[in-house]
């Protein structure tokens, strides 16, 4: 038994089998066309340092995204998706506009994935997309980056678990290089950055200089 409360499951079945019908195999070339361009999109996402820099490459790969699962019949994935577009469009007016500031988007936002989940949701399989956009949502109002990395690297597990689950090969391939990115993103600028900034302070509280001769000449 699934749960279809107020679920429009049977608008994006009949879309998948019209769209199929007349498209033959291009539609799996468009489909699949848009998986590339949000992987490619996402796998320079959490690489980049500047926040702002990071905003715009994820906004290009989730648009790309929000129409690959529209067209794999897959409303929840895309909406969801579609979500973390406009959130991102709002957080980059944050340092604009006072409005923008509100932690009241928080709860907005909160509210509208929830409402989503209502009207898309088809069955137990679907509660992990539900948590990622709960996570994204939380990411992307946590202005320290180390937070932000860690919290989408949880947001992205699931996203593996919801591909894995549902077979979207694009999509899971892009995520688990993803995975990858972000610890290797988290490992560079967090875990390196700290162990710099203990070596530096250790240096200024111990200085070279009031090192033996031989002792310089052997240290790193």
């Amino acid at each position: 038994m699934t749960l279809n409360l107020l679920s429009v499951t049977d608008f994006s079945v009949k879309m998948v089998n019209t769209l199929n019908s007349s498209l033959g195999i291009w539609y799996l070339v468009i489909l699949n066309a848009f998986g590339v361009m949000a992987m490619i999109s996402k796998l320079f996402e959490y690489q980049v340092k500047g926040r702002s820099l990071m905003l715009v490459v994820a906004i290009i790969a989730n648009i790309c995204w929000v129409l690959y699962f529209f067209l794999y019949g897959d409303l929840m994935s895309s909406l969801t998706c579609g979500i973390n577009v406009i959130r991102m469009i709002l957080f980059a007016q944050r340092e604009k506009y006072k409005w923008a500031k509100s932690n009241l988007w928080l709860y907005f936002f909160l509210a509208v994935q929830t409402v989503v989940a209502i009207f898309t949701f088809k069955g137990w399989f679907d509660i992990f997309v539900l948590i990622a956009g709960y996570f994204a949502v939380f990411a992307y109002f946590v202005i320290n980056q180390k937070t932000y990395r860690l919290i989408s690297l949880l947001y992205i597990i699931m996203w593996v678990i919801n591909d894995a689950i549902k077979f979207f090969p694009v999509s899971l391939i892009s995520d688990s290089i993803s995975t990858v990115s972000i610890v290797i993103a988290i490992f560079r600028y967090d875990i390196l950055t700290k162990q710099g900034k203990i070596v530096k302070k250790s240096i200024e509280e111990n200085p070279v200089e009031d090192l033996p001769v031989e002792q310089i000449s052997e240290s790193k």
